[in-house]
C-alpha cells in the first residue's frame, strides 16, 4: 500500500488543475471501470535509491490542450511530492491520459 501522505498530496495536486475530468484506473478491464475516485487505483509508484517514479492516470476533458494540462499535472505533483519529503528525494512525474470525456 502506497504512503497515504504521498496519495493525498498526489490528489490534491491533480483535483485543481483546470481540464482533468477525473483519476482513472489503470487496472481497469473495461470503460466502464475506468474513472475512479480511489487515487490507490491511479498512482503506480517505484522507488529508486534518491529518486522516486511516480506515474498518475487521468481523464481528461475533450477539447483541453492535452499537452498544457499534462505538463501543468507533472509540475504540481512534482513539487508537491518534493515538498512533501522536504526535498531530500527526487521525483519523476509520468502522466498517462487514458481517456478523454465529452462535458
Amino acid at each position: 500500500m502506497l504512503e497515504k501522505d504521498i496519495l493525498d498530496s498526489i490528489s490534491n495536486a491533480v483535483v485543481t488543475v483546470p481540464g482533468v475530468a477525473s483519476f482513472a484506473n489503470f487496472t481497469a478491464k473495461l470503460e466502464s471501470e475506468l474513472k475512479t475516485d480511489d487515487i490507490s487505483k491511479a498512482v503506480e509508484i517505484t522507488t529508486a535509491d534518491t529518486t522516486n517514479r511516480v506515474k498518475v492516470h487521468i481523464i481528461l476533458i475533450n477539447g483541453v490542450n492535452i499537452s498544457d494540462v499534462v505538463k501543468e499535472v507533472q509540475i504540481r505533483v512534482k513539487y508537491e511530492l518534493e515538498k512533501l519529503s522536504q526535498f531530500v528525494r527526487n521525483y519523476i512525474v509520468d502522466v498517462a491520459v487514458d481517456d478523454l470525456i465529452v462535458i
